[in-house]
């Protein structure tokens, strides 16, 4: 990451990829979302995604759950905190984060 100067304030611009525009795209919301504490759901993260050009289903976030694991992953390696912040930012309907219904 590098640090320009705007407008007398100092702003981090992130340089990291993992090379897949989707992926890029999630990762970067995730950190700009979790730098602020907020979280969505993954019904919210589909209609970001279509409002980009996206084609998830309206019923079923199955396709989506398996975009965002991949952009877990893939982003695993390259930067930890994007890492880290994918799976804390995104939520299910119940409001609950999908992995942890996997540890019970």
């Amino acid at each position: 990451m590098i640090t320009p100067k705007y407008h007398g304030t100092n702003i981090k611009i992130m340089r990291n990829t993992v090379n897949d525009e989707r992926a890029d795209f999630i990762g970067k919301l995730a950190i700009a979302l979790y730098s602020q504490g907020i979280t969505i759901t993954l019904d919210s993260l589909k209609q970001i995604l279509n409002d980009e050009g996206g084609s998830y289903s309206e019923v079923s976030n199955q396709g989506l759950g398996q975009t965002v694991a991949s952009a877990y992953r893939q982003w695993e390696n390259i930067d930890p905190v994007v890492h880290h912040a994918i799976s804390y930012t995104f939520r299910g309907r119940d409001g609950q984060f999908p992995w942890e219904k996997y540890q019970e």
